[in-house]
């Protein structure tokens, strides 16, 4: 399976909707749409993508989605607080061998770690592909990791 895990674009401040309602700025907005395009021009064609509901995440997923031709799907599994059974639940319904996640910091960090036993960090619009023969600790390989401040528009 290759698993692509996307921590959301940089989001404005919390404001009185809370930390749900963040949305992302344009510099957060520019940088996701240069991660997307980097996954079509590395051949990465995730059959559906999965976003956490708060709504810098959702619309992360959507401006990826959209450059892939997909539909991004919330899913409350990957709210803030996400653990590798959250998404070893989501991904075990499917049977998609290709999967996009959106989601938060620590989270995605902590389940590239249990994937893979190697530590990283996911900056804002950072993604990293796994490749793993099972989603369980281990069973992984971190195959890249990339962050937008490699190549993105300034």
């Amino acid at each position: 399976m290759e698993l692509y895990l996307l921590r959301h674009g940089e989001a404005e401040a919390a404001n009185i909707g809370g930390d749900e309602a963040r949305e992302l700025t344009e510099k957060g907005r520019r940088d996701v749409q240069a991660m997307a395009e980097l996954l079509l021009r590395a051949g990465a064609r995730p059959e559906c993508v999965y976003t956490s509901p708060l709504t810098r995440a959702r619309q992360t997923g959507d401006i990826v989605a959209r450059a892939l031709g997909l539909a991004a799907q919330p899913d409350d599994r990957l709210r803030p607080g996400a653990k590798l059974g959250s998404v070893q639940r989501l991904v075990g319904e499917q049977s998609h061998r290709s999967v996009l996640l959106v989601g938060h910091e620590p989270d995605l960090s902590s389940i590239v770690f249990h994937l893979t036993d190697g530590q990283v960090k996911m900056r804002t619009s950072a993604v990293a592909r796994v490749d793993a023969d099972r989603l369980e600790p281990g069973g992984g390989v971190l195959v890249w990791l990339v962050s937008p401040e490699l190549f993105a528009p300034r």
